[in-house]
């Protein structure tokens, strides 16, 4: 995933690396937040030390070239979002949580638009996907107007663990290079 920028910027969405000062914004608007973190992988933080350490994990990942992330800055240049790419070679998983004061506003898709775009300029990147749980309407959605149609319901895929212990379906997002 070599030769990546730390700095995304679109029309309305600045999007850069994680630092680790960003850990109060995101733990308070998204990392802390049980309704931003219901569908996601990983459980609500309860401390903010919990936060500190995913940015650090989030910033070795960076190191070892083997993912990136992003944090979107909103107007007032607070971090209000976290979005990766994970993956290599010709595929790329896409994962994103936005701050629910930031919701409702297309940031989500264009800072996703901006993330595929960034991904197909790579040559060998020849297929951006990304899934939500299956009940994450919202989340389908975005995906979809962000130019990621979906491609499957894929069964008891993944962990949740905000919602239940077992592995539960997901929505499949693709978009490919033809």
């Amino acid at each position: 995933m070599s030769a990546w920028p730390e700095e995304l910027r679109t029309v309305r969405c600045r999007l850069r690396k994680p630092q680790p000062g960003d850990a109060p914004a995101l733990f308070a608007g998204i990392s802390g937040d049980a309704e931003v973190t219901r569908y996601l992988g990983w459980t609500t933080h309860t401390e903010l030390t919990q936060t500190r350490r995913q940015i650090s994990h989030e910033l070795a990942r960076w190191q070892r070239d083997v993912a990136r992330s992003w944090v979107l800055l909103a107007d007032d240049g607070e971090a209000g979002g976290l979005f990766q790419l994970i993956g290599q070679g010709h595929a790329l998983r896409l994962g994103f949580a936005l701050a629910r004061r930031l919701w409702g506003q297309g940031l989500a898709c264009e800072a996703l638009q901006a993330l595929v775009e960034e991904a197909f300029s790579h040559a060998a990147v020849c297929r951006v996907d990304a899934v939500c749980d299956a009940d994450n309407e919202r989340s389908s959605r975005t995906l979809a107007r962000a130019g990621l149609p979906l491609e499957a319901r894929l069964g008891r895929y993944i962990l949740h663990p905000n919602l239940s212990p077992e592995p539960r379906d997901v929505l499949l997002h693709a978009k490919v290079r033809r």
